[in-house]
């Protein structure tokens, strides 16, 4: 078989995970588990070696997984696609080292911009492999099907740069200016402990970061078309664990008909099968999912107001990339996806 050609769906996809104590890497294997044509053989963590999945976390005690700190080469060799769930910044060597050698899906932030300066100016350090970035999709599939297609190495998007560019791509190059506010989880700040995740302070509050120097703003201005002086982005923190509810507010340039664009954007997404349009919007109705609810409406100053939610560790990190494997392979984009329905309540 032919690992960089379509695989046919009689075939079992074997992966790996690198990377798989964090969240994202637990829920990519919540969702390769989940998969009908995966098996997840090689789940890594440079923590453990050889010790049942089970005992890290007693939640997968009935899997059958042992974690090891298996070398990322021999990873590649054994597998058909390889996730990886590393930090930022730490991910350039592995990506590096495997790339070429089999699909690679890499849900870090340190391929997902496509020149060096705009890296090192947001991540605050150097890139060891400039000439390996244009090598890269980026793995927005409702955006960038097609790049992914042509492509053995993915680089998943920031979770609240997909929600951004789901609510403003619709108004690409029709944008005079934009304020985004999105809302997240505490997942969303990974593992580690630090005073604004602690539960006491996180519990009962809210509170913006990172204002206009959110490391995900260079992939939302791309995809919309606009420039980091036309965006107002502005993160917060709140008092849940999953999910990002965003709201856009888009100021069109002069010249464009607002009520057509609205009517455009209530389209550009008909058909793709994880975005629904909803006459509102909830975090509720979309956890645990593979989907993104949207909605569209004009303002009574001429103005689009953009809402969106989606889970961050599903379509804005894991589920997003079971969904760029399943195109990357040839396989139906759904698989494996649209059995997760929302946990509701």
């Amino acid at each position: 078989m032919d690992r960089f050609g379509n695989i046919k769906m009689a075939t079992r996809l074997q992966t790996g995970i690198i990377g798989i104590t964090g969240y994202t890497g637990l829920e990519l294997l919540r969702l390769l588990n989940a998969h009908p044509l995966t098996d997840v053989i090689y789940a890594t963590s440079r923590q453990h070696e050889n010790t049942p999945i089970g005992e890290i976390y007693p939640h997968l005690a009935h899997m059958d997984l042992n974690v090891t700190n298996t070398d990322a080469l021999e990873v590649a060799e054994k597998c058909d696609v390889v996730f990886l769930a590393l930090p930022h910044k730490t991910a350039q060597d592995t990506v590096a080292a495997i790339h070429g050698k089999t699909k690679v899906i890499d849900l870090s932030a340190d391929f997902r911009l496509d020149d060096v300066e705009t890296y090192e100016k947001y991540y605050q350090v150097k890139h060891e492999y400039p000439d390996l970035l244009g090598k890269v999709a980026y793995g927005l599939p409702e955006i960038y099907r097609n790049d992914i297609k042509g492509c053995s190495t993915i680089a998943n998007p920031g979770c609240f740069a997909l929600l951004a560019q789901l609510l403003m791509y619709p108004f690409k190059d029709k944008i005079h200016s934009v304020d985004f506010i999105g809302i997240t989880g505490s997942s969303g700040g990974g593992k580690s402990l630090s005073d604004g995740a602690h539960h006491p302070v996180r519990s009962h509050n809210m509170r913006s970061y990172n204002i206009n120097k959110h490391r995900h703003m260079p992939e939302v201005c791309k995809s919309a078309g606009i420039t980091e002086s036309q965006l107002n982005f502005v993160p917060t923190s709140g008092p849940f664990t999953r999910g990002i509810f965003g709201q856009a507010f888009i100021t069109l340039k002069s010249d464009v008909d607002a009520p057509k664009s609205l009517d455009h954007a209530n389209s550009v997404y008909k058909n793709e099968p994880f975005v629904r349009y909803q006459n509102q919007v909830a975090l509720a109705d979309i956890i645990g999912s593979n989907f993104a609810d949207l909605n569209f409406s004009l303002g009574e100053n001429g103005h689009i107001i953009a809402q969106g939610a989606i889970d961050n560790l599903v379509k804005g990190a894991a589920g997003c990339a079971v969904q760029n494997m399943n195109i990357l392979c040839g396989l139906d984009e759904t698989l494996g996806l649209t059995s997760l329905s929302p946990v509701y309540p």
